[in-house]
């Protein structure tokens, strides 16, 4: 039976989520830690808390929301910053120590699953919280100079698909060129800013 809770009690105690924060430095942990210090949370989440609160009123919506709302806010950031899918994401959650972090998820916590991203997504738009969201998000990383009109490194990283392009079962992949040589398969972009290292 699938389960979208983390459960694996020795690898994801609060003790080794505090020594992978203290040993291991990557590039993307550094940027989320960062991001994650400097960005004010409650500034940034309660007037979308509001918005979301008078919605509900008004439709006459029963029932709790079973995530935090801080925790779908930095989903939706995940996101946008690795440009990962709705399933994508919940893979990447289970699978990495930096995101779980970064969402304040341990050992035992439920993941968001793609269909409550979805749901929290079409909510959001028709509300215009994404727009809310990001514009002031954009705004505290200015704030911060963490955001930088230039000097950005942009690399990309070619990943083949397994499947072969006459079989027509990976529908994402694409032929691509990297120096003179033809793949199938997907570009994965890592965009980071010369100065911030954000």
């Amino acid at each position: 039976m699938r389960t979208n809770k983390i459960n694996n009690i020795d690898l994801f105690t609060q003790a080794a989520n505090e020594g992978f924060e203290k040993h291991i430095k990557t590039q993307s942990k550094r940027a989320l830690e960062t991001i994650n210090q400097k960005i004010n949370w409650r500034d940034l989440i309660t007037p979308i808390e509001q918005k979301l609160d008078l919605s509900k009123n008004k439709n006459s919506e029963a029932g709790r929301r079973p995530f935090s709302l801080e925790v779908i806010v930095k989903c939706f950031i995940l996101q946008t910053i690795y440009n990962l899918s709705d399933p994508r994401l919940e893979e990447e959650i289970a699978d990495r120590r930096s995101f779980q972090i970064f969402l304040g998820i341990t050992s035992g916590d439920s993941i968001p699953d793609e269909t409550t991203l979805v749901r929290y997504r079409k909510t959001f738009s028709s509300l215009g919280l994404d727009k809310m969201l990001f514009d002031r998000f954009n705004k505290q990383l200015q704030q911060n100079q963490l955001i930088v009109g230039k000097g950005t490194i942009v690399d990309a990283t070619i990943k083949q698909a397994q499947a072969t392009p006459s079989s027509k079962k990976d529908h994402d992949a694409n032929f691509t060129k990297k120096p003179g040589k033809t793949y199938y398969g997907y570009k994965g972009h890592i965009a980071i800013d010369e100065d911030s290292q954000i």
